[in-house]
């Protein structure tokens, strides 16, 4: 086992998270990681979430039910592997337990260690699936619900993407995708009317 995962066994509930002690470094947007294991705190400075990241994803709440927290109460642990950053979140999860086991206080749903990172799917699979989103196109009525429950909710948190900076990597990766890309006539012009109701 690695010695930065014993530190954490070994470093009491008090004096390594509930405190912010500097065992775990905040991680700096600007000096990306490889593979890490990251806690996010509530405003009493106790945990609700712990995930394993690389890159921005402990600072983004995209695709998750849970909404992460401002900067300042999300800790990070570097590990040099995947495995090692794997196990320290099992270990967190178990240490601090779940609220849907009655164990302890975090919103995990399961006990950590299985993740996709790496993942590529198959072209079998990537068609299946657009296959049946297409399928399940939403009527105009439904747009525009979910339109105005999206505004709503940018109103009350502000927008998940706001103040998150992107690695020159990913803004060359977004550049890539976005070369050859044309827009229609038509919905530039409902751009333009989106923008100018604001």
């Amino acid at each position: 086992m690695d010695a930065k995962l014993s530190n954490l066994q070994a470093a009491p509930h008090k004096a390594a998270f509930g405190r912010c002690n500097r065992l775990l470094v905040q991680l700096d947007m600007g000096e990306m990681m490889t593979f890490y294991t990251y806690l996010w705190l509530r405003e009493d400075g106790t945990p609700y979430y712990v995930g394993k990241g690389k890159d921005d994803r402990a600072y983004t709440s995209d695709g998750r039910r849970v909404h992460k927290p401002s900067s300042e109460r999300i800790l990070v642990q570097e590990f040099p592997s995947e495995a090692d950053a794997f196990a320290a979140e099992k270990f967190l999860i178990s240490y601090y337990g779940r609220l849907d086991l009655g164990t302890g206080c975090l919103r995990n749903l399961t006990a950590g260690g299985e993740g996709t990172s790496g993942i590529i799917r198959s072209q079998e699979f990537r068609k299946r699936v657009g296959d049946r989103n297409r399928a399940t196109m939403w009527s105009e009525e439904r747009r525009k619900k979910q339109g105005i429950s999206q505004r709503k909710r940018f109103a009350l948190r502000g927008h998940p993407k706001k103040g998150v900076h992107l690695s020159e990597s990913a803004k060359q990766d977004i550049r890539i995708r976005q070369l050859g890309h044309s827009v229609s006539e038509e919905t530039r012009q409902r751009i333009s009317l989106a923008k100018r109701m604001r």
